[in-house]
């Protein structure tokens, strides 16, 4: 039982994952909840939730205790948990931490180039520029900054007014003072398509996947000559396409014929990030797995979260309305801002 904008429904709220790209210094989480009536997933809902009240992550597919769904599809859905249920902490989850490391297939610094994928990035050094910027975004005046920092005032002032350089000593005490700096791009997948020739949809789901069969809805599909689908909560986030079984009309029996392909769409990659944190797996060990059934990548797509500006918009639109990039697409566009 669960009321929905003040009404009441015999509908059982199932947890399907978190639907959001940074949970970092999140007091509020967005996950996506399924509304399961007769063993069925009849509708779904993104809503937010606090955190703190929810403690650990339910499991995907097991029963979540929200007592209360409010909101709408413009304003947003905001979820109530039930009060003798909730656990209220100081802090939130570990899981969420666990869970924003899995994320984060890879994270640069500005100020130093540190990574920690094998690509090298050519990061710029820190300029007197950037310190006034990073000054104003951290909302912290030159004394405030110089008293943090243990160095004297004249110093920062010297530097934003370019009488001064900037020296690996005063970075590494930036850093230290303020570790935020230290994770300024993050990169995550957000899509990826997988085609197994060997493999059937339920196959892909009990195997790759490893998640419940009774979570996904099956129905027909004419797309990429597929002739069925498996839609995870009969949404197109996480589904996989292949042939329908059929009557072969020389035995008459039932079968199956294979070849499949996996999607997992930008949404769809946040919602399985978390059975693979069930299955303590990474997305390397995940694509590791995926080889071993013979699955090769069609389609990867990777997310920048620019959190503090190095990289310039204007800059990156302009680049590709000059086609100055390397693709094999013929196409490209862009989208609002």
């Amino acid at each position: 039982m669960i009321t929905i904008n003040n009404e009441p429904t015999a509908y059982t709220p199932i947890f399907l994952g978190t639907t959001q790209h940074s949970l970092r210094l999140s007091l509020e989480i967005l996950i996506m909840v399924g509304m399961k009536l007769n063993d069925e997933i009849i509708e779904t809902y993104n809503v937010s939730v606090s955190a703190i009240e929810l403690g650990q992550l339910p499991d995907i597919g097991s029963e979540i205790a929200i007592d209360e769904i409010t909101g709408s599809e413009l304003s947003g859905f905001k979820a109530k948990l039930k009060q003798s249920d909730a656990k209220i902490q100081n802090t939130a989850s570990t899981e969420l931490e666990k869970l924003v490391d899995l994320k984060n297939v890879g994270r640069y610094q500005l100020l130093k180039g540190q990574k920690n994928m094998t690509q090298e990035l050519n990061v710029p050094t820190l300029t007197n520029d950037n310190l006034i910027l990073m000054r104003q975004m951290l909302g912290v005046t030159q004394k405030e900054l110089s008293v943090t920092m243990g160095i004297n005032e004249k110093t920062i002032r010297r530097i934003e007014n370019k009488e001064q350089g900037i020296s690996e000593r005063f970075v590494n005490k930036l850093l230290a003072v303020y570790p935020e700096l230290a994770q300024i791009i993050e990169v995550q997948f957000d899509w990826v398509s997988l085609t197994f020739p060997d493999l059937t949809s339920k196959q892909v789901i009990d195997d790759v996947l490893r998640l419940q069969d009774n979570l996904f809805l099956e129905r027909p599909t004419s797309q990429n000559f597929y002739t069925r689908e498996m839609a995870f909560a009969g949404e197109k986030n996480i589904y996989i396409q292949d042939f329908a079984p059929f009557k072969n009309p020389e035995t008459q029996a039932i079968e199956q014929k294979f070849g499949t392909t996996l999607y997992l769409t930008g949404k769809g990659t946040r919602l399985f990030e978390k059975a693979l944190l069930e299955q303590s797996m990474n997305w390397r060990n995940f694509f590791e797995k995926a080889r071993q059934y013979r699955g090769h990548l069609t389609r990867l797509d990777i997310a920048i979260n620019d959190k503090w500006g190095l990289l310039n918009m204007n800059d990156l639109v302009k680049a590709v309305q000059e086609k100055r990039f390397w693709s094999k697409s013929k196409s490209y566009a862009v989208h609002g801002n």
